[in-house]
């Protein structure tokens, strides 16, 4: 929530979809943005007694669509496991003004291992977000990953889980190197602490192969917390870091 509150900026705004996800202990992350009016919680936990196609997912996502379709210029669609990031030379505001001839656009995803860490005696990893030690991305070439998405909603008469195909105007693919996300997948199914596999200095260097995956060192990530932390005491105070 603070890495992107501070990625989208104070004009932001961020719906999450409580499906019966949503525990005393996230709710307690959760609520210092709730009252600093950045969150909203939609309650759909009776969902489980409807349920429809693909965990309702098609239901949440156009739930957002059209409640919000004019409240922003672009709505953003990504799980809590997953971070958008813009690469060096660009900024947020340049890339949707460049891309705001058309009505969606989708975003590449950069695959991230959940339990490889780099071990380090300095390190308490107990006290470090997972963005901020899971630094080992799968780098499997000439594959198609899921994609997730931007878009103008007011130009849409409805929307997917990866992008809609009910829409006013053009979608964007060839985005990688403006914008991608990074996904850390499984992380928050994992009631324990992440760093499971940990990788000496050395393989900042070179190729880890892991459950027949090929991991290379990427701290894109890792190099923005101190600025996160920051953020968020600025922002809602240190009584309520997470750390």
């Amino acid at each position: 929530m603070a890495y992107h509150a501070w990625f989208f900026g104070p004009s932001s705004h961020f719906v999450f979809h409580d499906a019966g996800g949503v525990s005393p202990e996230v709710k307690a992350a959760l609520e210092p943005w709730v009252r600093a009016g950045r969150v909203t919680v939609q309650d759909i936990r009776a969902q489980a007694e409807y349920d429809g196609y693909y965990y309702n997912q098609f239901l949440v996502v156009n739930d957002c669509l059209h409640r919000y379709r004019h409240a922003a210029n672009w709505t953003f669609y990504f799980d809590v496991d997953e971070y958008i990031y813009i690469p060096d030379g660009n900024t947020l505001e340049s890339v949707l003004k460049e891309f705001s001839n058309n009505t969606q656009f989708t975003i590449e995803q950069n695959a991230m291992s959940s339990a490889l860490c780099l071990k380090s005696n300095d390190s308490d990893y107990s006290r470090e977000w997972g963005f901020e030690k899971l630094v080992f991305r799968d780098s499997t070439t000439k594959i198609r990953r899921d994609r997730k998405y931007a878009i103008q909603a007011k130009n849409a008469y409805a929307t997917g889980v990866h992008m809609s195909e009910n829409v006013i105007g053009g979608t964007l693919h060839q985005t990688e190197t403006k914008i991608r996300y990074y996904h850390y997948h499984n992380s928050i199914t994992i009631y324990r602490e992440l760093c499971r596999e940990l990788l000496p200095m050395s393989a900042k260097h070179n190729v880890t192969w892991f459950d027949n995956l090929p991991y290379v060192y990427d701290d894109n990530m890792k190099k923005l917390a101190a600025i996160i932390k920051d953020f968020e005491r600025s922002a809602i105070g240190s009584n309520h870091i997470f750390s």
